[in-house]
C-alpha cells in the first residue's frame, strides 16, 4: 500500500510540474505580446510624427510661395478634395503672375501627393482678418478624428495661418 502511494504521489507531483510550466510559459507570452504591441505603437507614432514634419515643410513651401506672389493670392485658395491643374510649365518658360500661382499650386499638390498617405490640403482666406490666409495640410490617419473644416474625418492635419 505505501508503494502505491507514493507513485500516485510522484504522478501528482508531475503533473502540477506540468501546470506550473504551461502557466508560466502563458505568463512569458503575455508579456512578449505585450512588448511587440508597445513597440508597434512607438513605431506608429515615429510615422506620425515624420508625416508631420513632412506637412510641416510642405506648409512652409507654399506660404512662401504665396508670399512672393501675395497679389495673386486669391488664386492659391483650394478646397478638401479639390485638384488643381496647370498647363504651364513656369520651369520651362516664363509665366505671367496669374500663371505662376496656377502652376505653383498645381505643382504643390503634386508634391503634397507624392509625400503624404492620401494627402489633401485647404488653402484659405480668414474669414475678419485682411490679408491672412490659412493652411491645413491633411493625411490618412487611423485616428477617429472629429469632422471639422480645419480637418476632415479619419485624418490628421497640420495647420498654419500666415499673413501676406
Amino acid at each position: 500500500m505505501q508503494l502505491v502511494d507514493r507513485l500516485i504521489s510522484r504522478q501528482a507531483c508531475a503533473g502540477l510540474a506540468m501546470l506550473e510550466a504551461i502557466v508560466a510559459l502563458l505568463m512569458v507570452s503575455a508579456g512578449a505580446l505585450g512588448v511587440l504591441w508597445w513597440q508597434q505603437q512607438a513605431a506608429l507614432r515615429q510615422q506620425q510624427h515624420i508625416y508631420q514634419f513632412i506637412a510641416m515643410g510642405l506648409v512652409s513651401d507654399l506660404a512662401d510661395r504665396m508670399r512672393i506672389n501675395a497679389s495673386q493670392s486669391a488664386l492659391y485658395a483650394v478646397g478638401w478634395g479639390e485638384s488643381r491643374q496647370s498647363k504651364q510649365d513656369c520651369y520651362a518658360i516664363a509665366c505671367t503672375w496669374p500663371q505662376l500661382a496656377q502652376w505653383d499650386i498645381a505643382h504643390w499638390q503634386e508634391m503634397l501627393r507624392a509625400q503624404l498617405p492620401k494627402g489633401d490640403a485647404s488653402v484659405y482666406p480668414i474669414p475678419g482678418l485682411l490679408g491672412w490666409w490659412g493652411i491645413s495640410v491633411g493625411w490618412s490617419s487611423n485616428k477617429d478624428t472629429a469632422n471639422s473644416v480645419v480637418c476632415p474625418a479619419r485624418m490628421q492635419c497640420w495647420n498654419m495661418s500666415i499673413r501676406l
